[in-house]
């Protein structure tokens, strides 16, 4: 009785109370009296830890993901995803091969609003906030697969060459270039810088190459250098990209040597700095296999070149076939027209045209035009009947108008 009444003089006390309910807390009684009950259970109380403080799991800090990664490259194809672990964002910004690499950011993603440049370098820094609010700051790189296919130009002539004033600037690729937009791209990522300066434009020969050249022929002594920034350009319409070319010297134009051809004349006239320096007699092509007309420039110089007519669609053993070796010959047309020596024309040079479509002269003569000649030499044939093919590189250059060559040929 005793015992029990002093648990309930206990229960009626506040100050008792709580010191009994430590005691029981310990043993594990249910006590309930009064206007209050304690449900004491357990060799603890539950909300009671060493220290006086509750039970809280360790806060995680925050980590970035790339979202698509393949072989720990980015798909060039699709835009950068970033996505926050464990974390949302607060700030992203990432840098690429054209400087800032805009996005949009959510706490939980942020997305760039363009597909990648292929075989380039990204870095991101990223700010991240963990449950508690504490920022962390995440700075990582990332690479983008390269392309497969990739377009590289390479320019010619080469460099430190001395050329004549007809001479093009050339770039040839190694991939077609073929859509309009395509070629215009390609164009606006040409350099070319002369000395002293002057205006020029490209054309395009075909879906590999494209020429350069000024309005007039080049005056003797001017330096041509040539580039490209084509790296990170998407060609438009395929899934081609460029590649840088370093800018180099390419070539120098030498003497100014013009030479006019005169079918009517039967003659050959050579100009160095507009002045006549020597004529010579010769003999072109017959009627059945006429010369062309028009500008055409040296493509080689040979001291002796082997003539096969079947080259040039003449069967070799059929009527007005040849096969014969002849020195001092400078190609003036991939059709197969050069200046040469023929010694079996002599007799009708100067006076009838009797070739299939060469421009022969003696053998003192071609000798000595070999010597005073270079490559890019600009050769006009006049009083033609047949004009001028101008899809041969010998002729491509000079015989648009001006007007014509700035078009371009972007849909050629």
């Amino acid at each position: 009785m005793f015992r029990h009444r002093s648990l309930t003089a206990a229960l009626r006390d506040d100050q008792g109370l709580a010191r009994l309910a430590v005691i029981l807390g310990i043993t594990g009684v249910v006590a309930v009296g009064g206007t209050g009950a304690a449900l004491l259970t357990g060799a603890r109380n539950p909300l009671a830890v060493a220290g006086g403080g509750a039970t809280q799991a360790p806060v995680v800090a925050p980590t970035l993901q790339v979202a698509g990664l393949v072989a720990n490259k980015a798909e060039w194809k699709r835009a950068l995803t970033l996505l926050p672990a464990d974390g949302t964002f607060a700030s992203v910004v990432v840098s690429g091969p054209g400087g800032l690499y805009d996005g949009t950011l959510t706490a939980s993603r942020w997305t760039g609003k363009t597909s990648l440049v292929p075989a380039s370098t990204y870095t991101i820094r990223a700010e991240l906030k963990d449950a508690d609010g504490k920022s962390t700051t995440i700075e990582r790189t990332v690479e983008s697969a390269p392309a497969t296919s990739t377009l590289h130009a390479t320019f010619s002539p080469g460099q430190g060459g001395t050329y004549g004033v007809g001479q093009p600037l050339i770039v040839r690729f190694d991939q077609p270039v073929k859509s309009p937009a395509a070629r215009r791209t390609v164009l606006e990522h040409l350099q070319v810088t002369t000395t002293p300066a002057v205006p020029g434009a490209w054309r395009w020969y075909n879906s590999f190459e494209a020429h350069y050249h000024a309005e007039k022929y080049w005056t003797s002594g001017t330096v041509i250098t040539a580039g490209s920034d084509l790296g990170g350009v998407r060609l438009p319409g395929t899934d081609t990209w460029g590649t840088n070319t370093d800018v180099k010297k390419r070539m120098q134009i030498g003497l100014n040597y013009q030479s006019v051809v005169d079918i009517t004349a039967h003659t050959m006239t050579v100009r160095l700095d507009g002045k006549v320096i020597r004529v010579l007699k010769v003999s072109t092509g017959r009627d059945i296999y006429p010369t062309k007309g028009g500008v055409h420039i040296v493509l080689t110089r040979e001291k002796s070149h082997t003539y096969n007519s079947g080259t040039v669609g003449i069967p070799t053993n059929g009527p007005g076939g040849y096969y014969e070796k002849l020195p001092w010959s400078m190609r003036i047309s991939n059709g197969g027209a050069f200046v040469h020596a023929n010694p079996a024309t002599v007799g009708v040079q100067g006076r009838l045209n009797v070739s299939h479509g060469c421009v022969n002269a003696s053998v003192a003569d071609a000798e000595w035009y070999y010597y005073h000649s270079q490559l890019g030499d600009v050769v006009d044939i006049i009083h033609a009947v047949v004009k001028p093919v101008k899809y041969d590189a010998g002729m491509a250059d000079w015989n648009y108008t001006w007007a014509e060559w700035m078009t371009g040929n972007l849909d050629g």
